[in-house]
C-alpha cells in the first residue's frame, strides 16, 4: 500500500509530506491514521526542532475523500470509526510540543483547511483556496477541529467559516489572525522556513515550555493541571539554557542554544 504521508528529516527541520496528489491531498482514512503517527515520529527525533506541514504536487489538502466518506455512510459503526480516527488526529497534533508550521498552498479545503487550524503558525499563498465547506455536504467539522478554531479565531471567526462554508477570502484570513502570514505562491517555503528560523534562536526548552503552559490553559478549569503551569517556567530557570542566554544578554552577544 503507498504511504499517504512522507515524512522528511532535513536538521533542524522536519517535514511532513501529504502525498495523494492525484486527488489533491484529499483525505482518506489511511491518510488520517498515517498523519498522527507521521507528526510523532518525526516530533520525537532529536535532530528536529520545527515540524513543517505541507502537500505534495501544490495543494496543502483538498478537504475528505468524499467517495470514501460515502462508502461508510449509512453504517453507525463505520461512521463511528472514522470520526474517532480524524478527532485522535487532531488531539495528538495538539499534543506535540515542538512547533508546526502549516505551508498552506492550493486547495486547503474542510479537513485540510482543520489541520492546518492545528497547527500553531500558517503560511498562505496568495493563490491558495481555503475553506470549510463540509455543511454545504450535510456533515458538521469533528468536535476537536472546531474547537481548536475557535481557539485560533474567536468564536465569531470560527461561526462566520464554518455556517457560511464559503471560500475564505485572504484578507479575513488575516484579520482573523488564522494566517501567519500571506506570501506570493513562489516564496512560501522561504517563508516558512524564516519563520522556522526566528523560532530556532530562542531556546528549545523555553519554546516547549510555551507550547505546554498555552495547551494547558486552553483547557477548562477542571481539566487543567495547575502543577504542570507552575512547573514549566521553573524548569526553564533551572535549566542551562536560561544562564546562557541570560550571560549572552548581558554580555550583548547572541545566545547559543543547542538541541
Amino acid at each position: 500500500m503507498k504511504a499517504t504521508v512522507i515524512t522528511k528529516v532535513d536538521p533542524p527541520l522536519g517535514w511532513v509530506i501529504f502525498n495523494r496528489p492525484h486527488v489533491k491531498n484529499a483525505f482518506n482514512l489511511q491518510m488520517w491514521e498515517e498523519v498522527p503517527k507521521a507528526i510523532v515520529r518525526i516530533a520525537l527525533d532529536p535532530q528536529v526542532r520545527i515540524i513543517l506541514l505541507k502537500g505534495e504536487g501544490g495543494n496543502f489538502g483538498a478537504g475528505a475523500d468524499i467517495k470514501e466518506l460515502l462508502e461508510y455512510s449509512q453504517e453507525p459503526l463505520l461512521a463511528r470509526a472514522y470520526a474517532d480516527k480524524v478527532n485522535f488526529c487532531f488531539f495528538t497534533m495538539g499534543q506535540v510540543e515542538k512547533p508546526m508550521i502549516a505551508l498552506v498552498e492550493g486547495y486547503t479545503l474542510g479537513g485540510g483547511a482543520m489541520v492546518a487550524t492545528a497547527c500553531d503558525l500558517r503560511v498562505v499563498s496568495d493563490e491558495a483556496t481555503v475553506g470549510i465547506p463540509l455543511p454545504r455536504l450535510g456533515l458538521a467539522v469533528e468536535p476537536l477541529g472546531i474547537k481548536r478554531l475557535m481557539e485560533t479565531v474567536g468564536l465569531s471567526w470560527a461561526s462566520k467559516f464554518l455556517l457560511t462554508a464559503d471560500p475564505i477570502p485572504l484578507e479575513d484570513l488575516k484579520l482573523s489572525g488564522w494566517a501567519t502570514s500571506v506570501v506570493a505562491h513562489d516564496k512560501v517555503e522561504n517563508e516558512a522556513k524564516n519563520l522556522a528560523d526566528r523560532i530556532m534562536k530562542n531556546s528549545p526548552t523555553a519554546i516547549q515550555m510555551t507550547k505546554r503552559i498555552i495547551r494547558e490553559w486552553l483547557k477548562s478549569s477542571l481539566e487543567r493541571k495547575e502543577k504542570i503551569l507552575e512547573e514549566a517556567f521553573a524548569r526553564c530557570m533551572l535549566g542551562d539554557e536560561f544562564i546562557e542566554g541570560a550571560k549572552a544578554f548581558m554580555e550583548k552577544r547572541k545566545p547559543k542554544f543547542s538541541l
